[in-house]
């Protein structure tokens, strides 16, 4: 099959609900703004990374992993940066913030945004470790999310797998550097709340459940980089399973709902 042009891609689908102000100049700079805030995300090193990172490890959807090992183009138009965006002025300034602590306290206490590398299969994976509580012997990673994500960290089920796997990793990384990891922690920031009040920890033992955990992300790690290799043999990518992951499909660089002419993929959002 001929993949379509990019024009022919992006025809007749919904365009994202426009930028709003009380003028037609406010709307035109709104407009300008907003772009500009884009292009720039789109060209941050993390939207450019080319390798996958311990955030990524622990995603259940085998297709979309095995499109970023092979490059596959982007088809997602309507993916938003401002949370991203947010996300990553958020991280930059608590680095600031425990840097700063370790001098109110006189010790370093912290480790912030420190580069760590997991031993073994995982060590083609490094990533930025966000936090190392040199007190607690606890790795931690801040999130700032909105209200629907929060509730979910806070729920039974707990934070997204791919979270869960992500600290982990992290959690190795500092171990083979010699750190003791006896726990690993989530920070739930709430970007929108309006108050402290609302941040949220939620903690798991650097335990056998963990390990287990690790072990399967390993797993599917490998099983990844062989359907990815069968992709780049002539395999459809569309021939790899999707895993129903509700609304974790909308940030997917490959969804594409209500299409099916073979180019991205149409995801598991009802």
């Amino acid at each position: 099959m001929t993949k379509p042009s990019l024009d022919t891609l992006f025809k007749n689908v919904p365009a994202p609900a426009a930028v709003q102000g009380n003028t037609p100049w406010a709307a035109a700079t709104a407009r300008r703004v907003s772009d500009i805030v884009t292009r720039y995300s789109a060209r941050r090193p993390r939207s450019l990374q080319v390798h996958l990172g311990p955030s990524e490890l622990g995603v259940a959807c085998d297709r979309q992993i095995v499109g970023k090992l092979v490059s596959e183009a982007p088809t997602n138009h309507v993916t938003d940066p401002w949370p991203s965006f947010m996300g990553t002025a958020g991280h930059a300034e608590m680095d600031t913030v425990f840097q700063w602590e370790n001098g109110q306290i006189g010790q370093t206490r912290y480790f912030a945004e420190r580069r760590v590398t997991p031993p073994g299969p995982l060590a083609g994976h490094p990533g930025t470790a966000d936090l190392y509580d040199c007190v607690e012997c606890a790795v931690l990673d801040h999130k700032f999310l909105g209200v629907t994500s929060l509730d979910k960290v806070k729920s039974a089920a707990g934070p997204p797998r791919k979270y869960v796997a992500q600290l982990g990793i992290y959690g190795l990384g500092y171990i083979r550097e010699g750190y003791r990891v006896d726990r690993v922690g989530l920070i739930a920031w709430p970007r929108t709340g309006s108050s402290l009040a609302g941040v949220y920890v939620w903690e798991h033992l650097m335990d056998g459940e963990m390990m287990t955990l690790l072990t399967q992300v390993v797993a599917d790690t490998e099983r990844r980089k062989i359907q990815a290799a069968e992709v780049l043999a002539g395999r459809p990518l569309d021939s790899v399973p999707r895993e129903p992951s509700g609304d974790e499909c909308y940030f997917c660089p490959f969804y594409r709902p209500n299409r099916d002419d073979g180019i991205g993929c149409p995801g598991t959002v009802a």
